[in-house]
């Protein structure tokens, strides 16, 4: 009887071993599946932020004010993304303007023809030039005196025009000069023409253009009498004689 005991203990102690056993495999095999699970979700995990790094996806760290109670500040993330901007018709330059109100080319500018220079009122040489406030000899009365014109050698009769458009001013027989007719051309410049014939063609208040004839040479100058043929011709600035040859050639100071 006790040997039949001892040997169903022996049984069951070996079967105690064998459960045990497979209990400990038992437990590796749960302790392995849940270690690969968790080192699975950890990879997905992984890989998921990597993937939406490499989609451009910023968090923006906030830090919100601290409150002025003893609550513990808090942080807030603010998801931000890079997508790129559609084009819409908003969006063009408003600087950008229709075709159809483009401004106008500025109409060209007329500018005035210039002024007609100048003609000599006879072809002749010069004789005797302005003296330019120097004592010249006379050839009639041998005294030394200025010449406040210049002489143009001209034959008896040739005609006399006008140097430029202008006003006749006056006609009149100097005692000296004799028959003279001056002329204003405006901007202080007037114009003489003197040891005319008695023809004269124009009048007082007149207008003439540049080479109207105004008269013809003549001998009535008694001061010069003693020269050849010639018109005595004087131009004044401002009321002051200036060399009327240069004034035509446009030199005169």
């Amino acid at each position: 009887m006790k040997k039949s005991r001892s040997s169903a203990s022996n049984v069951l102690a070996g079967k105690g071993f064998y459960i045990a056993l497979s209990l400990c495999v038992a437990m590796v095999g749960a302790a392995c599946y849940f270690a690969y699970t968790q080192t699975s979700k950890d990879l997905s995990a992984q890989l998921e932020s990597n993937l939406q790094s490499e989609q451009s996806v910023s968090f923006t760290k906030e830090n919100v004010p601290k409150s002025t109670t003893s609550a513990p500040s808090t942080t807030t993330y603010t998801r931000t993304t890079t997508a790129k901007p559609v084009a819409t018709e908003a969006m063009v330059p408003a600087t950008a303007e229709p075709a159809a109100v483009q401004s106008a080319p500025a109409a060209p500018v007329n500018k005035p023809a210039p002024a007609p220079k100048p003609v000599m009122p006879v072809e002749g040489d010069v004789l005797n030039p302005f003296s330019n406030g120097e004592l010249v000899k006379s050839a009639t009365t041998g005294a030394w005196q200025t010449h406040n014109g210049a002489d143009l050698a001209a034959e008896i009769g040739d005609d006399v025009v006008s140097i430029a458009a202008g006003t006749v001013k006056s006609v009149e027989e100097d005692g000296l000069l004799g028959v003279c007719v001056t002329i204003d051309h405006g901007n202080g410049i007037v114009s003489r023409y003197c040891n005319l014939n008695s023809g004269v063609t124009v009048t007082a208040g007149d207008e003439v253009k540049g080479g109207d004839a105004i008269g013809a040479v003549g001998d009535t100058a008694e001061i010069e009498s003693a020269d050849p043929s010639h018109l005595h011709f004087e131009v004044y600035r401002d009321g002051i004689f200036i060399d009327p040859v240069a004034y035509i050639q446009g030199k005169a100071e």
